[in-house]
């Protein structure tokens, strides 16, 4: 089991690897982001999930209190209700240093008894869907962020054209531009802050008329009590 484990890790970082340098870069004029062992740079776990209606408050509420649990194991990027482009979402970004981090810390949440029946055990009914993605980094990103107030945005852009991706909305901060290496392909991804959500509307015009339409999905997000992005 072990020597599979290390041959299909192996065999997604090399496919990775080849994301790594697309036919056309995702964002004009940028470096790529430095590199650690394992050829891509930190690696980050978009989760997506739908709760039931009824369970939303119960699933906030529940989180609020426990979600101590799994940051005590690693890095939070943020964690948001899906205002807009979404009805009843949580959106969470995590941080690992390569896939063989994730696999530990899955293997010691699933041991931690505490873990799994203050919460894990609780929210699983809650939730109508599950979806989850793997993505590295591409040029510089900024997620530490610690004196933010406002609202997030997150963008889904579909690249089989080769879309270039916006480098300024208006007042809007970019934090951060994603390649997908596991889940959806040909798909990039962006962080944007928003001073409000009104903003957010108007920073939009700004986006398009630099790099113009593309196909995909754009999420407004507003942040949890627990996320490290406010």
């Amino acid at each position: 089991m072990a020597m599979q484990s290390r041959a299909l890790l192996g065999g997604i970082y090399r496919a990775a690897r080849k994301l790594k340098t697309p036919s056309c870069s995702l964002l004009s004029g940028t470096r790529q982001s430095s590199s650690t062992s394992n050829g891509l740079g930190k690696l980050y776990e978009l989760r997506i999930y739908q709760i039931w209606p009824k369970e939303m408050k119960p699933f906030i509420e529940l989180s609020k209190e426990w979600i101590h649990l799994r940051t005590a194991h690693s890095p939070l990027v943020g964690y948001w209700t899906s205002e807009i482009g979404g009805i009843n979402d949580v959106v969470h970004i995590w941080e690992y240093d390569n896939l063989n981090q994730r696999a530990e810390v899955r293997q010691a949440l699933a041991g931690d008894s505490h873990w799994i029946s203050s919460y894990f055990s609780k929210i699983l009914p809650m939730m109508s869907r599950q979806e989850n993605m793997l993505l590295h980094t591409v040029g510089d990103s900024n997620l530490v962020q610690p004196d933010l107030r406002g609202v997030y945005e997150l963008d889904t852009i579909n690249q089989g054209s080769c879309h270039q991706f916006a480098t300024n909305k208006g007042d809007a901060k970019l934090l951060g531009t994603f390649q997908s290496v596991l889940g959806p392909t040909n798909t990039g991804y962006q962080l944007w802050f928003h001073s409000t959500s009104q903003k957010a509307v108007e920073n939009q015009t700004k986006g398009h008329k630099e790099v113009g339409q593309a196909t995909g999905h754009r999420r407004l997000l507003v942040s949890t009590p627990w996320s490290p992005l406010q």
